[in-house]
């Protein structure tokens, strides 16, 4: 049970529990705190005016490219 919450997923995409991890808790970090510019922004329009825009486009980014190399790693093999 605990294999599966814990090491199944990250085995699943090709990476260790500590990488998954990390990069988990930078993409959260960076939606976080889009969120709260977003808050700000609502209040304060002149404020903020790309932040959460910016966030959501490099993390989708970032997304893109790790899923694009999971799946080479996974042709090559």
């Amino acid at each position: 049970m605990l294999d599966k919450l814990l090491m199944e997923h990250p085995r699943d995409i090709g990476e260790s529990y500590g990488e998954h991890a990390g990069h988990a808790l930078f993409i959260g970090t960076r939606l976080l705190m889009a969120g709260l510019a977003c808050l700000v922004h609502a209040v304060l329009p002149g404020l903020f005016v790309r932040t959460a825009s910016a966030a959501v486009e490099d993390v989708q980014t970032l997304m893109t490219k790790r899923s694009t190399a999971e799946r080479m790693d996974e042709q090559a093999a």
